[in-house]
């Protein structure tokens, strides 16, 4: 179950309460990615494509460190590791005299570490939400609020009781279960989704902190509710009724999923998450093998900030059609089993407006 922005009760440890390997309060602002836009990443000795999680390189076994400054693979023996590595196998590399990485101090709350499971879930988790922050980071978006909220989050095993995955005032909070593969299979098919990943789970709730930032008391605000419909309406009761339902179908034309309907905030971190789905799988096209027109490559130059909307959808609806095609082939399900509707198409593309509007004006005052 997820949660709304507002009055979702998501944390079942105070704020305020001491959290173990976390020895610093969240940044401010997006880890820096610096200027540069790497496709492929390669191996600093052999030049032998390595991918974003890797520690090591398959071809050589030098051990790898990710520089989130200079967006680079690099050998770890020029830099300092995180102490998250050892754990759970974080691969970004710290900067200064800090002991952790940009992303392992945004955790405030992790899990219970006497379990063995529990380090493995954990560390699916942090690898989910590192690539989250390449995301944010590549899009130019801070990690914290206007209000001065700063971006945090919470580990937590349903061990010691139920777990809300949800987000509240900047502290996004996820149950540890939904990184075993065989109970989030169970709760997708209970809840009948077509689609419900680890990295999913993240950028749905990061869409909940960004509709604060974003449209909450901006120009876009109005057009929000033109286009999603009033937040105003009561957000537990939506979600009551939703979930009491007895019939599952839904207007597709109007929504990305099922869930989407079930209140405005819902059906913006919908659209938010499947905003950076279509930018990051873009992002991964262009570091491949294919011949492709010009506005395609220009596109693909850097699809984060790509400002054209109508080039981003050209590029995506073809690619989404493809990895489909291609997952069939190997006996899979669709890697993407949604349809962008003209009418999800201008949900989308409201959030394409928020954040390049957003960015502009950062630009503006720097």
């Amino acid at each position: 179950m997820r949660c709304s922005p507002a009055t979702a009760t998501v944390a079942r440890v105070p704020r305020s309460a001491k959290v173990p390997r976390i020895d610093r309060p969240a940044f401010r602002c997006a880890v820096c990615l610096g200027p540069v836009h790497v496709k492929i990443f390669q191996c600093p000795s052999c030049r032998h494509p390595v991918s974003f999680e890797h520690i090591a390189c398959a071809n050589c076994s030098t051990e790898l460190a990710f520089d989130s400054s200079r967006i680079e693979m690099t050998r770890l023996a020029s830099h300092q590791s995180c102490r998250n590595r050892e754990i759970i196998g974080c691969n970004w590399c710290v900067e200064g005299a800090d002991w952790y990485c940009g992303s392992c101090r945004l955790t405030r709350t992790i899990p219970n570490l006497g379990s063995t499971r529990n380090i493995m879930l954990w560390r699916l988790m942090e690898e989910a939400k590192r690539r989250l922050l390449y995301d944010l980071s590549r899009l130019k978006l801070p990690l914290a609020s206007r209000t001065g909220a700063e971006l945090a989050f919470d580990i937590l095993s349903d061990e010691v009781g139920p777990i809300v995955t949800g987000h509240l005032s900047g502290l996004i909070t996820l149950n540890l279960a939904e990184a075993d593969d065989v109970e989030r299979e169970s709760r997708r098919v209970t809840f009948r989704e077509p689609y419900r990943t680890l990295l999913g789970h993240f950028r749905h709730e990061i869409g909940h902190f960004y509709w604060d930032l974003l449209v909450d008391g901006t120009t876009f605000q109005a057009p929000f509710k033109l286009i999603f419909g009033d937040q105003a309406q009561d957000y537990q009761a939506a979600i009551n009724s939703y979930y009491s339902r007895a019939d599952r179908s839904y207007d597709r034309s109007g929504f990305i999923s099922e869930y989407a309907t079930s209140h405005p905030w819902e059906d913006w971190a919908e659209t938010f998450a499947h905003f950076l789905h279509i930018v990051s799988t873009l992002d991964s096209l262009a570091g491949l093998p294919l011949a492709l027109d010009e506005r395609a490559r220009q596109t693909l130059t850097d699809p984060y900030l790509e400002s054209d909307f109508e080039a981003l959808l050209a590029l995506w609806m073809p690619l989404a059609r493809s990895i489909n095609e291609l997952n069939r082939s190997l006996g899979m399900s669709d890697a993407y089993p949604f349809d962008i509707s003209p009418a999800v198409k201008g949900k989308l593309h409201l959030v394409h407006m928020a954040i390049s509007a957003f960015r502009a004006q950062q630009s503006l005052a720097a």
